[in-house]
């Protein structure tokens, strides 16, 4: 019996100071504020009886409204302490550190001329404002410092930007600097490697505090760019914190890993056996007929209206071997193009392979210096998923091959697990004893395609991962 009573007791004195510690919770989330409007009045044109202050604290009420849905805020009527001045305290009861938003209104002009509202952040007890001026928001806006970084490494390898060149520029625009030529990103060319190609910049952002969303984007000698993450549309960034460092990110969203890094001689290789019909069904006569390539690394030269196109004998495919129904063309890619090339083959240099804009699309998958893609046939085809790749024959209307997957591991033989998959430059397979242990690059698998895993005791886990 006794010893059930200190348990007894001690289960309801803890009850009752978890209720406390709630309720005193629930007070400081519901603190209040007395918070001091002052203005100046004295730059008003007209004479007001009566002045006000709207805000998100008390649901914008129109001037001469008295009540606010039971807001503390019972009355917005400033008091017109001495002269021009007018000044009243007021109860807030938001939390402090919340960003309020108001503007004065008079029940002449009505809202004051002031190109966004005003701000402040809440404080606790007692809190007075600075004496502001009508038509003026001389308030201290919260200020945010903010720091942009930005890796060029790909436009530098392009050629489109020479570091330390004349006229080149890299600058961040934004709403919060007034979407004008920019404010300059710089790096540090002491800086070993790629390191050096990192332009950064920390600048105020005024008046967006409390998770409010600045939008940007970056320009490269006054030109905009258009990133892919974002549809070509502005970038956003979520202010948090009167410090705040956003993360690296590419121009243009075009990361190196993207791209070719030495000239690669690319084989392209198309089936197209005489009779095959073109997309208006004029069958294909190797006796009479030229074949043709023409894609985003050749500039998409002007197609054959009838009239004659921009094709030249160097875009021709070559029947090899001859005689045979088998054509073949080889280009050297520039360092700095993508590694995902989108091409079209075409009949006397017509646009017939296919529909508008339907499009051969495959990666180069290797390191240079050479690489010869998988063999094409006419109006292309597509695997589908969950079959093995390639898949011929079966014709489609737009097709973009995948980045990389189809990973695949067959039964194990000779001690190991052959592991295939569909791979390409900066793609790694990675491995795991478990799915929530540690992942470990394979950084021998970068660029390749198959390889055969000892068949080691206990779980074994592998995905693919492509690194930025």
């Amino acid at each position: 019996m006794y010893s059930m009573k200190p348990i007894n007791s001690h289960g309801f004195s803890r009850r009752w100071l978890g209720l406390g510690m709630a309720l005193m919770a629930a007070a400081a989330a519901q603190a209040q504020t007395a918070v001091t409007f002052q203005i100046d009045m004295s730059t008003e044109t007209s004479t007001p009886t009566n002045v006000y202050i709207s805000g998100i604290f008390n649901g914008w009420p129109a001037p001469g409204a008295t009540t606010n849905g039971g807001n503390p805020v019972t009355n917005n009527v400033l008091l017109n302490v001495g002269g021009t001045i007018w000044s009243n305290t007021f109860i807030i009861t938001d939390p402090p550190g919340t960003v309020e938003s108001c503007k004065f209104q008079d029940d002449v002009s009505g809202w004051e001329n002031v190109p966004a509202n005003r701000q402040f952040v809440l404080g606790t007890g007692t809190q007075v404002l600075p004496l502001t001026i009508w038509d003026n928001s001389n308030w201290p806006a919260p200020t945010n410092e903010v720091t942009f970084q930005l890796n060029m490494n790909a436009q530098i390898l392009t050629g489109a930007f020479v570091p330390g060149g004349p006229m080149q520029t890299i600058t961040v625009s934004g709403d919060f600097e007034g979407w004008d030529d920019g404010l300059p990103l710089t790096n540090n060319p002491t800086l070993p490697g790629s390191l050096s190609n990192i332009y950064s910049g920390t600048f105020p952002a005024v008046g967006y505090p409390g998770g409010l969303t600045i939008n940007y984007k970056f320009r490269e000698n006054g030109g905009w760019e258009t990133p892919a993450s974002t549809g070509g549309n502005n970038r956003q960034a979520a202010i948090t914190n009167s410090t705040q460092v956003l993360p690296l990110v590419f121009y243009n969203d075009a990361s190196t890993s993207d791209l070719v890094l030495a000239p690669t001689v690319v084989t392209f290789t198309l089936t197209l056996p005489d009779g095959t019909p073109d997309d208006g069904g004029v069958p294909f006569d190797s006796s009479v007929d030229m074949v043709y390539i023409n894609g985003d690394f050749l500039g998409w030269y002007g197609w054959n209206t009838g009239f004659g196109g921009s094709e030249t004998a160097a875009d021709q495919m070559t029947n090899n071997p001859p005689g045979s129904d088998t054509y073949q063309q080889s280009f050297t890619i520039p360092p700095g193009n993508s590694l995902n090339l989108t091409y079209k083959y075409s009949v006397d240099g017509y646009d017939d392979e296919n529909g508008f804009a339907t499009n051969h699309s495959r990666y180069i998958r290797s390191y240079g210096p050479v690489y010869t893609m998988p063999l094409d046939s006419w109006s292309w085809t597509v695997c589908p998923p969950g079959t093995a790749y390639p898949n011929p024959g079966i014709a489609s209307t737009n097709i973009v091959e995948p980045s990389f997957g189809y990973l695949a591991i067959q039964p194990a033989s000779g001690g190991n697990l052959p592991i295939t998959w569909l791979g390409r430059p900066a793609v790694v397979l990675q491995s795991s004893s478990s799915l929530n242990g540690t992942w470990i690059d394979n950084l021998g698998t970068d660029g390749t395609q198959a390889t055969n895993w000892p068949n080691a005791s206990g779980n074994q886990f592998f995905r693919l991962k492509k690194n930025p």
